[in-house]
């Protein structure tokens, strides 16, 4: 420190002039020793080479440099028997007399550093090996964040162990499309579509390399047209359009049935509070499956107005359903105004209507979404069959019990019918000598004279005779 102070003070800028040679020489010594730089994987060995320019090799050492620590290796003299290893590397290294090269086993991360050879203590000619001891690539994991249509994607390849030194992509075993506009992201690990289309599913593929390893693995993209909730939405309205349907063949068979074989009583009551629930039930799932597809692609004035009338429809359905099953005398009473009796009547068969018509639209509406991407539409037929068959067999089951209950009284009435229009052709061809107790035997009650001369025309005009003889 003082030579050098006095240096600089005495000599000036000549002294300071040498003082830097002498580092830039002392440097470039050191320089002169890194003759090799390897790379090897985690669990390996490597073959360090001693120095070669020297002939007659009397002492050979290694030294492991790591830092600011030095940490003797091997010592190898040439009359010595065998070559001394020391603790620190001892197992792990196999000393090549004849060359004097150095085999290092079973490589860990912590050997990476500096491995120096000297023969004969001589620096000059010491060769210095750089060692980087890296783990091999993992294989790589690829998933991404998201496949709908319309939305960005971000597909991400990323390695557990292992440094990678480079990434790379493919699309179906090829380069990235250049008129997609793909974009990478700064280390080229994450691969980023501004807006799925249908055009970009495919098999992705992403390659990692580093200088000992490489790997590959794919991914198959499949863009997805709708969302998972659009897909329930699009399952509510199939059954909805089901229930309504089996509504519509309800109400069609009560208004297509013949005056003689007209349902009624408990099995009419019944039937219709059946029927007005289906209307009910499917007007619920439309109202949901109609609130899910404004959730997803935005309001609109048409579907709100359904909406609208959707809610009016379930209240007085459910008003309809409720006093038929518990009060049904009572269903007169809100008929007693035409505009109550409008709007009672009116509120199934309009509802039925606009759940077949806006079931079909939203169905539609939701198959043009599904075009977007290139994934399988959802199947409709198990909800569909299941909805269809339960439906059906409630109706079935309300006939069957009408067959059972109402149609052996019919039947039972139709002997005593056919006894009395017999009778009454009895009667017009004998000029009525029924009489009483005839009709009291076929368990008929003559009340009066009106009622019997009613049911026997000839006998009306007879009487009519006798009147004007006797006026």
């Amino acid at each position: 420190m003082k030579a050098t102070w006095f240096c600089t003070a005495s000599l000036g800028e000549g002294c300071r002039l040498f003082a830097v040679l002498l580092l830039v020489c002392q440097w470039s010594a050191e320089a002169a020793g890194i003759t090799d730089q390897k790379t090897s994987a985690v669990g390996s060995s490597v073959l360090l080479i001693a120095p070669d320019s020297i002939k007659d090799v009397n002492y050979i050492q290694w030294e492991y440099i790591h830092g600011s620590s030095t940490h003797f290796i091997v010592q190898y003299y040439k009359d010595s028997s065998a070559p001394t290893i020391y603790e620190h590397f001892a197992g792990r290294v196999d000393f090549i007399s004849s060359n004097g090269s150095l085999l290092l086993k079973e490589l860990q991360e912590a050997d990476s550093g500096i491995y120096k050879a000297t023969v004969n203590l001589i620096e000059s000619d010491a060769r210095k090996t750089i060692l980087t001891v890296i783990k091999p690539l993992s294989e790589p994991q690829v998933w991404c964040n998201s496949s709908l249509a319309g939305f960005p994607i971000k597909i991400v390849c990323d390695v557990q162990e292992g440094k990678v030194d480079m990434f790379s992509w493919e699309k179906e075993g090829g380069p990235l499309p250049p008129e997609r506009c793909y974009q990478l992201s700064k280390n080229r690990s994450v691969l980023h579509i501004m807006k799925g289309e249908k055009s970009d599913c495919g098999s992705y593929s992403c390659n990692v390399s580093n200088e000992i390893s490489w790997n590959e693995t794919s991914l198959n993209l499949t863009i997805i047209g709708v969302s998972s909730s659009l897909e329930h939405a699009q399952t509510m309205s199939g059954v909805a359009l089901v229930f309504a349907l089996v509504a519509v063949l309800g109400f069609t068979m009560l208004l297509c049935q013949s005056a003689k074989r007209r349902i009624k009583g408990e099995t009419w009551r019944w039937l219709f509070v059946f029927i007005h629930g289906l209307v009910c039930l499917s007007c619920v799932l439309l109202f949901v499956a109609m609130v899910i597809w404004m959730h997803n692609e935005g309001p609109s004035p048409a579907f709100i107005l359904l909406e609208l009338f959707l809610l009016y429809a379930i209240i007085i359905t459910i008003l309809v359903m409720g006093t038929l099953a518990l009060k049904p005398a009572k269903l007169s009473g809100f008929k007693t105004k035409i505009w109550h009796r409008v709007i009672l009547d009116s509120a199934a068969p309009g509802a039925m209507i606009a759940v077949v018509l806006f079931a079909c639209l939203l169905l539609q509406k939701i198959h043009q979404l599904h075009e977007r991407g290139c994934s399988q539409p959802a199947d409709l037929t198990g909800s569909t069959v299941i909805s269809a068959v339960t439906a059906l067999l409630g109706l079935l089951f309300l006939f069957i019990w009408y067959h059972k209950t109402q149609v052996p009284k019919r039947e039972a009435e139709c002997p005593a019918r056919e006894q009395v229009q017999e009778l009454r052709e009895r009667t017009q061809e004998q000029h009525c000598p029924t009489s009483t107790f005839q009709y009291k035997s076929l368990g008929f009650q003559q009340k009066s004279t009106t009622s019997f001369l009613i049911l026997c025309p000839g006998c009306q005009k007879k009487q009519r005779a006798v009147e004007t003889k006797q006026l």
